[in-house]
Order: structure tokens, then C-alpha cells, then sequence
């Protein structure tokens, strides 16, 4: 009965086996019949659109559009460059002076490159090796911007950087060796020039124009823009006169023509009592908090008012003196707000607030000249924004995970010290211990507001 029922389950086995076989067979018949339907379709497909491609064809329009367009640009060319190269070199570096950081600065060279070529990108040097800072033009050309970040040049790799490095000179090539690093099409022409900042190459900007905009590459303006930059980033913590009166605006030029004269005056009344001098603290910009907090703050009683010496008579008849002069009421001092109390609890010192002693008059403020003791604290404000500025510029990367992680000084650590080193050694101790402007510049700058990211 054993035998019996093994000969039933073998029998059933391979009747089973033999099922499941011919069932793949027909599925893998059905899938091939289906594959070979579909190619027909798509073969068919595409010979139709083929077709419809080749029985239209608007290159003869395109090529008479373009030769039109060439013969145009050639009449106008002399006489446009010959008025508007000169201006708008100018009006380029206008635009890049009137950057406050260098952050502002670069970004700026970096836009007004654009007038004068089609791509342009920043390449910073730390050591021998040239690093990818920002990238312009790059996205509207078939790339994208954000890839010159991810740039690094050993060298070796590219004969024009190592020209700038070693021979510090302009290199002016094709490009395509670096543009094609850049995950763009190749350039038609291209410039790297050096930028010298502190006596020394610490960058180099690459310009380029692709093949339907070769000729709007212009390597002079390029050089003088980036010469130009590099000036302007050395001086920046130096600088008083911004912008500067060597480069007029038009609306500067319009106010400087003649005007037509003005009819005879007529008699007026004689001018009330000369005002005393303005005090030096009326030259210190407040915040809108602060403002708010010294007019709901009881000011102190005014002081008593000084009489004017009286005029010596010029004519026969005897001269009234003029009536006593009051002195100005002296402003409270501003109290110290919850923000900046936070602030200075960071570093135990004293709020960022530069306010000078209520009632005192500075030297020379008659004459709208500001004290000494105010363009000291203009120019450590500088100062800490310059030293700032560069610390973010050469550690963007550290700064993004910085702000993420509120650990900024914990990753740049050995930069901030030496950064504010720098600050102490340069500016006074009496400045320093009535404000505190390299961390303001700290929290404003690295830390986008948020002081807690510090991580101090």
C-alpha cells in the first residue's frame, strides 16, 4: 500500500511540474510578442516625427535673422564703444565701492564682471591650491553657480592658474580647461587675473565669454575692475570718504550746473538767537528700542543758563548785548536694554552702546566736525566688521554647519582669537572697555543675528 501511494505523489509531482513549465513557456511567448509589438510602434513613432523634423526647417530664416542682427552690431560697434566703454567701467566701480564688508565687495566685482563677459567666478588661494569662492553667469549658460564651490586646483592641474601663482600675471586663453571644471559648455575666450590684496596674490577672478558673446569680453575693463577691487578691499578699514568724490555720479554733476539768478531778497526779519552748539552725543546713531526707552525716562532738570559775553558797540550809539544764550537740557543716558544685556553676559563686558557724557560738547561740533573720541569708535567699528568679514569669507562652509550646530566658535576657534588679538592690539583700551564691537560684529555677521550660535 506504501508503493501505491509513492507512485500517486510522484505522478502528481510531475504532472504538477509539467503544468508550471508550460505555463512559463506561454508567459515568456506572451512577454516577447508584447516586446516585439512595441518596437514596431516605436520604430514607426519615430520615423513619423523624423519625418515632421525634416519637412520643417527654419535654418535659411535663422541664419538671414543672424547675419541682419551682425551686420547691425558692426555699424553701431565703433561709435558705442568708443562713448560707453569709459562709463560703464566707471559705473562698475561705483557699484563695488559702495560695498561696507568684503563680502559686499566681492559679491559686487563679481556682478559687474557680468558687463564685460558672460561667466565670472572667484577663485580664493589658501596655499598653493585655488578654491572655488562663488560663481555668476553660470546658471543662465547652461551650469549652475553653486558648482564653483565645490572647485579645488592643486598645482599642476591647470597651467594658467599656475601662471597667476608663480609668475603673477593675467593668463588669456581660451578657458575651456576650466570652464568644462566648471560643468559648463565650453568657453569661447576667457581671462584669469590676479588680485592682489596686502602686497601678496590672494585670489584670482575668472571672466569668460561663450561662442555667441565672444566679442562682449573686454580683458582691459576686467583688469582694471579687479585692480581696482583689490585697493579697495586693502583700504577698507582705512577708508573716510565713502564713496568717493573722484567718482561723481550724474546726479552730483546735474547739482553742480549753473542756476539761473535769483531776484533781488527781500528785507527779513532779524534771525532769533543763535542755538548753542550741537553736543557730541547728537552724533551717535541710537537704535528705535533705545530711542523709546530715553523718552519714557525721566530727563535730568536743565542746567542753568550761561549769559553771552555782550558785544562791543561798533557804532555811536550804544549796542544792546544780545540776550543770554540757554544751555541745552542734557539727555538721560539711554538705559541698557534686555537685548543688549544679553549680549554682553557672552563675554562679561560692558554693552556695545558707545554713549558719551550727557552734556558734554565735543571739540569742533559747532563747526559739524565729529570728536575724537567718536571717529576712534567709527573706525574700531570698522575694524571689527573688516576682521569679521574675512573670518566668514574664507570659512563659509564651517559658518553654514556653525549657525546649524551653535558651535561657530568652537569650529573657528583659533580664527576668532586671532582675529580679536588683531582688534585689541589695534584699538585703544579706552575704547575697548566702553564697547564691545568686535562681538557685536561676531553675532551680526557670523552668527546672521542669533548670538546663541556662537555657543559661547
Amino acid at each position: 500500500m506504501a508503493v501505491r501511494g509513492e507512485e500517486v505523489a510522484g505522478s502528481i509531482e510531475a504532472h504538477v511540474r509539467e503544468s508550471i513549465e508550460r505555463m512559463v513557456s506561454e508567459i515568456r511567448s506572451s512577454v516577447e510578442d508584447v516586446r516585439g509589438v512595441v518596437d514596431s510602434q516605436l520604430k514607426a513613432a519615430l520615423q513619423s516625427i523624423q519625418a515632421d523634423v525634416n519637412a520643417v526647417s527654419f535654418l535659411p530664416f535663422v541664419q538671414k535673422s543672424i547675419s541682419e542682427l551682425e551686420e547691425a552690431f558692426a555699424a553701431a560697434k565703433p561709435a558705442a564703444a568708443a562713448a560707453g566703454d569709459g562709463g560703464r567701467l566707471k559705473r562698475a566701480v561705483q557699484v563695488v565701492e559702495q560695498g561696507k564688508s568684503q563680502v559686499d565687495v566681492l559679491n559686487a566685482l563679481l556682478e559687474q564682471c557680468l558687463e564685460f563677459g558672460s561667466r565670472a567666478a572667484l577663485l580664493i588661494l589658501r596655499g598653493e591650491t585655488f578654491s572655488g569662492w562663488k560663481g555668476v553667469g553660470f546658471a543662465a549658460h547652461g551650469g549652475n553657480d553653486e558648482m564653483i564651490k565645490r572647485f579645488n586646483a592643486a598645482p599642476g592641474l591647470i597651467p594658467q592658474l599656475d601662471e597667476v601663482l608663480r609668475n603673477e600675471r593675467v593668463a588669456l586663453w581660451d578657458g575651456v580647461n576650466l570652464s568644462t571644471r566648471f560643468g559648463v559648455g565650453a568657453s569661447e575666450r576667457a581671462i584669469l587675473v590676479p588680485m592682489v590684496i596686502k602686497d601678496k596674490v590672494a585670489a584670482a577672478v575668472y571672466v569668460d565669454a561663450v561662442a555667441e558673446e565672444s566679442a562682449k569680453l573686454d580683458p582691459a575693463s576686467i583688469e582694471l575692475l579687479v585692480f581696482t577691487t583689490g585697493l579697495l578691499v586693502d583700504t577698507l578699514a582705512i577708508r573716510k570718504k565713502s564713496p568717493s568724490p573722484s567718482l561723481s555720479s550724474d546726479k552730483a554733476a546735474a547739482a553742480q550746473q549753473p542756476r539761473p539768478a535769483a531776484a533781488a531778497p527781500q528785507p527779513r526779519p532779524a534771525p532769533p538767537a543763535p542755538e548753542s552748539p550741537p553736543s557730541a552725543e547728537s552724533t551717535v546713531a541710537f537704535s528705535a528700542q533705545q530711542i523709546r526707552d530715553m523718552m519714557s525716562t525721566p530727563q535730568r532738570p536743565a542746567a542753568q543758563p550761561v549769559p553771552a559775553q555782550p558785544v562791543q558797540p561798533v557804532a555811536p550809539r550804544p549796542v544792546a548785548p544780545p540776550a543770554p544764550v540757554q544751555a541745552p537740557a542734557p539727555r538721560a543716558a539711554a538705559p541698557v536694554t534686555a537685548h543688549a544685556v544679553e549680549a554682553a553676559a557672552h563675554e562679561d563686558r560692558p554693552s556695545t552702546q558707545y554713549i558719551p557724557p550727557a552734556g558734554v560738547v565735543a571739540r569742533g561740533a559747532a563747526a559739524g566736525a565729529p570728536s575724537e573720541d567718536v571717529k576712534r569708535h567709527d573706525e574700531a567699528r570698522r575694524f571689527a566688521r573688516l576682521l569679521v568679514s574675512e573670518i566668514k569669507l574664507y570659512n563659509e562652509s564651517k559658518v553654514d554647519q556653525g549657525r546649524k550646530n551653535k558651535d561657530l566658535y568652537e569650529r573657528m576657534k583659533e580664527d576668532i582669537d586671532r582675529s580679536r588679538q588683531m582688534y585689541d592690539e589695534r584699538i585703544p583700551e579706552e575704547v575697548r572697555k566702553a564697547s564691545n564691537y568686535f562681538y557685536d560684529e561676531l553675532v551680526r555677521i557670523l552668527a546672521d543675528g542669533n548670538a546663541d550660535a556662537l555657543g559661547l
